[in-house]
């Protein structure tokens, strides 16, 4: 599935199909692939830097070891307005021989700076929330409930939206870090004009 175009109100449609109990992949959160979303959000410079500091702390996160899981792509960057930053659940594996309570606190503690909110928010740009995928299955599936209500309704208006999901895998960060390198050019060659 492709990211869908956005509606007359400028957000991303909860489901493509005739309705919302339709065939899984026509509804949110679409799942797509990150060259794909550099794609089609990566129009201005602001919007390049923030998925800059996206891939970069994606980066981060594999060169600690977590290669597996996936994330949810939310908030106003994923409108026709211009954001200050991406909203991002992260489902996430530890990495090998991380496997007690203890040693996921100590791994957690160890890398505060990619997983601490405000950190993650000043250094890339991202207001991150993470949920680990080692964890009990009730608490799984109340924080994956809490998160999808909250990602799949916009702040103010409460209108009913999409959202995305990309994996965590590096399959394709490089050719999208390539794309937003191409677009660099064309971006501020046309925000320069009046």
């Amino acid at each position: 599935m492709s990211i869908p175009l956005f509606t007359i109100d400028g957000i991303l449609p909860p489901f493509t199909g005739t309705g919302p109990g339709d065939d899984p992949s026509l509804m949110s959160p679409y799942s797509v692939d990150v060259s794909e979303v550099t794609a089609r959000f990566g129009t201005t410079l602001g919007r390049r830097r923030i998925l800059s500091g996206w891939l970069d702390h994606r980066a981060a996160l594999r060169e600690i070891g977590i290669e597996e899981g996936f994330q949810w792509l939310d908030g106003s960057f994923l409108e026709e307005k211009e954001p200050n930053d991406l909203d991002i659940v992260s489902f996430l594996r530890f990495p090998q021989g991380v496997y007690t309570g203890e040693e996921q606190l100590a791994f957690w503690d160890t890398n505060i700076a990619l997983f601490d909110r405000l950190v993650v928010r000043a250094t890339y740009s991202l207001d991150c929330f993470f949920i680990p995928l080692d964890g009990s299955s009730e608490g799984l599936v109340s924080l994956s409930r809490y998160f999808l209500q909250l990602f799949s309704h916009q702040r103010g208006t409460f209108l009913w939206k999409g959202m995305i999901q990309v994996p965590l895998e590096a399959a394709s960060d490089a050719f999208a870090r390539e794309q937003l390198l191409l677009l660099a050019p064309i971006i501020e060659f046309g925000e320069g004009q009046a």
